[in-house]
């Protein structure tokens, strides 16, 4: 009889917990991350020491592994170990660790092994729980509690840059048109931005000139003075 009620009562309390499979989440995918501050045939007029050409492409991770609060909320309820005071504010993010029963999105709560569950509708679905099956709270998140309960959470994609892949980082700068022709500076940078001066190269080309070619930029020449120049970027 002693026995029966002991698996009785394990498997009421297995009942009411909620499991979650770590790590499981979105998965990664690989961009093309390419910044200009020109466009392909448009017009554009640059001064004296200003870039006619400006470049940085390279190849960025993009994860989908965050949810960012909406609007201010607190989450609150558990006893002893599984107990949480979660005071977010809008525009705090949390972090997928991986996805619950109800195979929705399970974010971990910051300082916690707890984590909650976020619905289709972007909204708690009414789920806490912990890595491990046996320490996950009791009921699950009926002794929790979310307000103001139309609180609303967004995935957030974040970007990694991958140099290690290759990467374009350059800038063609007009500095002015003297009796030689018209002068162009093309510098290269680090990814980081920090100038590489092995990576300089001053460019004159004649003052009747009609189209720039330079490594895979065609400009073409619409006028050309001592202080500005106005041009189009036709490839690149």
């Amino acid at each position: 009889m002693k026995l029966s009620t002991i698996v009785l009562l394990v498997f009421v309390f297995a009942g009411c917990t909620t499991s979650v499979k770590m790590g499981d989440r979105p998965a990664n995918k690989i961009e093309i991350v390419d910044v200009k501050n020109y466009s392909l045939g448009e017009p554009a007029t640059a001064y004296v020491g200003d870039p006619i050409v400006v470049r940085k492409s390279y190849k960025a991770v993009v994860k989908k592994d965050l949810y960012r609060a909406n609007n201010d909320f607190v989450l609150e309820g558990g006893i002893g170990s599984v107990a949480i005071y979660l005071d977010g504010s809008a525009g705090n993010t949390y972090r997928i660790a991986g996805t619950n029963e109800k195979g929705n999105p399970a974010l971990a709560i910051p300082n916690s092994t707890l984590m909650f569950g976020v619905n289709e509708n972007s909204q708690w679905d009414q789920t806490v729980m912990s890595p491990s099956f046996w320490s996950s709270p009791v009921g699950s998140g009926s002794g929790y509690d979310l307000l103001p309960e139309d609180t609303t959470f967004s995935p957030v994609e974040s970007t990694i840059p991958v140099s290690e892949a290759g990467y374009l980082n350059h800038e063609l700068v007009f500095t002015g048109q003297g009796a030689n022709g018209i002068n162009l500076l093309y510098r290269e940078y680090t990814f980081e931005n920090m100038a590489r001066s092995a990576y300089t190269q001053e460019l004159v080309y004649p003052l009747d000139t009609d189209e720039i070619r330079f490594r895979n930029y065609q400009i073409d020449m619409v006028s050309v003075s001592s202080s500005e120049i106005k041009y189009i970027v036709n490839s690149d």
